[in-house]
């Protein structure tokens, strides 16, 4: 085991390391973060699947799409999206307290498995329309309402089967795509018949020790407690910090940023420039057809 220092957000220190590492022959790196079968998969896979959980929901059609980016490997679904449903927005969600795409901010915080001080090479920041902050404590305290809060969430209108059905179903950063959902619906002003399609990207079962430093950390944790919390961080989600990356400078901003992140690992900037073309980003899903073919003629 080889350990890096840092918190949760310094994942690129990892990669640092691992580019030491892999001068070694015998270590082969996985690379999620710069490898395109990632992009293409998730393109693919979780795109279409998107694409197929909204039929018959509402009118049918995708208004948005929320995901924070680790690798951003699950943000390709939105390129898929948005080939069939143009009009979709698509809104990367970031750590407040490490905001590196928004404009740059570094810092460390709690949402595990995001925000990682960076914008990955397979990030597709051309259909990236918008990027919305989501605090960190929100999102576990928002953990704890719904794993905890049953009687809370019953008294506030929700059924008891489903109230006790959002136990165990959610992660930290599954909650911070949640928020992000309900800060982008009421930014786009959308209705009762516009779909919002987020991911829940993790379970409950790697976060006890989580809501645990929670309760060290808060002195009271009862129900009037969570009653507030309900209020404050899903009902009166406001439209704080939610940045347009429609306009062609801010585009630039995405891609120089990627420039300050991925130069320094041995990727040219002609290649980099490529990305600046949705033709790269098709030629890449193109490829899955491609691949398909010849797992069947191997069959």
């Amino acid at each position: 085991m080889d350990l890096t220092p840092g918190t949760e957000s310094d994942v690129i220190l990892t990669l640092q390391r691992t580019y030491e590492l892999k001068k070694d022959p015998r270590n082969k790196p996985l690379a999620q973060f710069e490898l395109m079968p990632n992009y293409r998969f998730h393109r693919y896979v979780t795109g279409n699947s998107a694409i197929e959980a909204v039929k018959g929901i509402g009118n049918g059609r995708i208004a948005c799409f929320t995901s924070a980016p680790g690798s951003a490997g699950t943000l390709a679904a939105g390129d898929q999206i948005k080939a069939v449903f143009p009009e979709a927005k698509i809104a990367a969600l970031e750590p407040y307290e490490c905001s590196t795409l928004a404009n740059g901010g570094l810092g460390q915080h709690r949402i595990e498995g995001i925000g990682d001080k960076m914008c990955t090479l397979i990030h597709n920041v051309l259909t990236t329309d918008f990027v919305t902050l989501i605090k960190d404590d929100d999102c576990v305290r928002g953990l704890k309402l719904l794993q905890d809060g049953t009687d809370v969430l019953v008294s506030a209108g929700i059924s008891p089967e489903v109230a006790e059905s959002l136990k165990n179903l959610f992660g930290v950063s599954g909650i911070c795509n949640i928020l992000g959902a309900i800060k982008m619906a009421r930014h786009l002003r959308l209705g009762p018949d516009d779909n919002v399609v987020t991911i829940a990207t993790d379970g409950f079962d790697r976060y006890p020790s989580v809501l645990e430093d929670l309760g060290k950390r808060n002195l009271e944790l009862e129900n009037y407690v969570l009653a507030r919390w309900l209020k404050d961080i899903f009902q009166a989600e406001d439209e704080k910090y939610i940045y347009d990356f429609r306009r062609g400078d801010r585009k630039e901003q995405l891609f120089k940023q990627k420039e300050k992140d991925w130069l320094p690992f041995g990727y040219k900037k002609e290649y980099l420039d490529e990305m600046r073309s949705m033709d790269f980003w098709d030629a890449e899903y193109d490829l899955c057809k491609k691949y398909d073919e010849k797992i069947s003629q191997s069959r």
